[in-house]
């Protein structure tokens, strides 16, 4: 065996070591200073790089702290691609936030490492300054929050920031509408390559009447015209307010919001964030039509790639849509979760998404027996519907439960068990996060 096959037959043995035990071990204890220095010195520059891309983010962030030399390796630009290649969306961390409540408070985020034995929950620094942040959504290892403009009284602010590497990126606030209300979708399409926020505001439009002499009942799109907002003074019998929406998209790493139009019909109603994102399309539950069972609840998705809404075929369960269900992704897969009944948790998968007749139930279970208690001691229906987090690299599926609790489903052995923690918080909603070492400039700038 010569020296090139010897070297990289060390390579495998050092690399390929899963948990590399010992060096998470140092990693994560930032005590033990000079002994990781003590086992990193004699190490070539490149095989520190394969160790580093293998070890779980929670053990990059204590190793990076231990030292500047550590710093510095866990700084090299060659690193973030390295890891990014290697993590697995079988095995996210979790991250873990307040739920909305009618009273502002500061958003509240922490994150679970699934590879992180000890299942210590960690809490994650706000980006800037404390504010009352909402969490718009997350993407390629970025979250998105907004928080209130200091100078825009109903318009929100926008921050895109990596949670583990810092470095926020502003977005550029869009216009201030009459009595406006607004919620936000961020993502990124695949083939593109581009990050882009969906802004869908309602707001309000100041008219005048073309015939004085109809009542107000009477007024409607036909019968008046726009006027310069800012040239009238006082609204009184030759003005009307109307109901107007919009719907706005910007790049991130651009300046201008481009206007899509209206609101589609079906989505008037919605004033929450999208649910889910597949293939680069962000998508909602909302009222579709109406059945022999009450309303249907269809799916209404937005293509970040060609910018346009479009309805997705919904299970074909007219139990579990008329019921009510909530959108996740399962192995790559759009998928539906809801109860058909008052006893059991159906899981649907679109294995083919947009394609009808690719719906399947993958699982249906006990509700009660899952995530415990009485038929008689509960309503009909819970008031919050369980939330299928992802799949988990063993095969069992990862719900969240009544704000406050993670439950971990054995398809196979049909048990489950609650999720125990270190330190976890009260009340809170869980998503799926890949991390990453890119900032979010060069997440950004690698799309653009």
């Amino acid at each position: 065996m010569d020296a090139e096959e010897e070297g990289e037959k060390k390579r495998v043995t050092l690399a390929d070591d899963p948990s590399n035990k010992a060096m998470v071990t140092l990693a994560d204890d930032p005590s033990n200073k000079a002994m990781v220095q003590k086992v990193l010195h004699p190490l070539p520059p490149d095989i520190l790089r394969e160790i580093l891309s293998r070890l779980p983010i929670t053990s990059l962030i204590h190793f990076k702290t231990t030292s500047h030399a550590c710093y510095d390796l866990i700084a090299d630009p060659r690193l973030p691609p390295m890891f990014h290649n290697r993590v697995s969306d079988s095995n996210p961390c979790l991250i873990l936030y307040h739920h909305n409540s009618v009273a502002p408070r500061p958003l509240q985020l922490y994150f679970v490492d699934s590879e992180d034995c000890s299942r210590r929950v960690r809490k994650i620094d706000p980006p800037q300054h404390s504010e009352v942040y909402n969490l718009v959504g997350s993407c390629n290892g970025l979250l998105c929050v907004s928080y209130p403009n200091p100078t825009l009284w109903r318009t929100r602010s926008l921050l895109i920031y990596n949670p583990f590497v810092g470095h926020a990126v502003s977005v550029p606030p869009a216009k201030e509408l009459l009595n406006q209300s607004e919620f936000f979708g961020f993502g990124c399409h695949p083939r593109t390559g581009e990050f882009k926020l969906v802004r869908i505001v309602y707001y309000q439009k100041i008219m005048t009447v073309v015939d004085p002499a109809l009542d107000v009942e009477e007024v409607d799109e036909e019968s008046v015209e726009e006027v310069d907002e800012e040239s009238v003074e006082e609204v009184d019998e030759e003005f009307v307010t109307v109901d107007k929406s919009m719907v706005q998209v910007l790049t991130v790493g651009t300046t201008k919001w481009r206007n899509k139009g209206a609101t589609p019909p079906h989505l008037v109603d919605v004033f929450r964030p999208p649910e889910a994102q597949v293939e680069g399309s962000l998508l909602w539950v909302t009222v579709v039509g109406t059945g022999e069972l009450g309303s249907i609840l269809g799916i209404i998705s937005f293509d970040l790639a060609d910018e346009v809404f479009e309805e997705i075929p919904h299970p074909p369960c007219e139990q579990l849509v008329s019921g009510g269900y909530s959108l996740s992704v399962l192995n790559r897969c759009l998928s539906a979760a809801g109860l058909p009944d008052s006893v059991h948790f159906d899981i649907w998968v679109m294995k083919q998404y947009r394609v009808k007749e690719s719906w399947v139930k993958q699982l249906s279970f006990d509700f009660f027996f899952i995530f415990g208690g009485r038929p008689s001691a509960w309503p009909r229906r819970p008031r919050r519907l369980p939330k299928v987090i992802c799949a988990l690299k063993n095969g069992e599926i990862l719900l969240e439960h009544n704000y406050g609790s993670l439950v971990s489903y054995d398809p196979v052995e049909h048990r489950s068990k609650t999720l125990q923690m270190i330190a976890l918080p009260k009340h809170f909603q869980a998503l799926p996060f890949l991390p990453s070492l890119f900032s979010a400039e060069a997440t950004v700038n690698l799309q653009l």
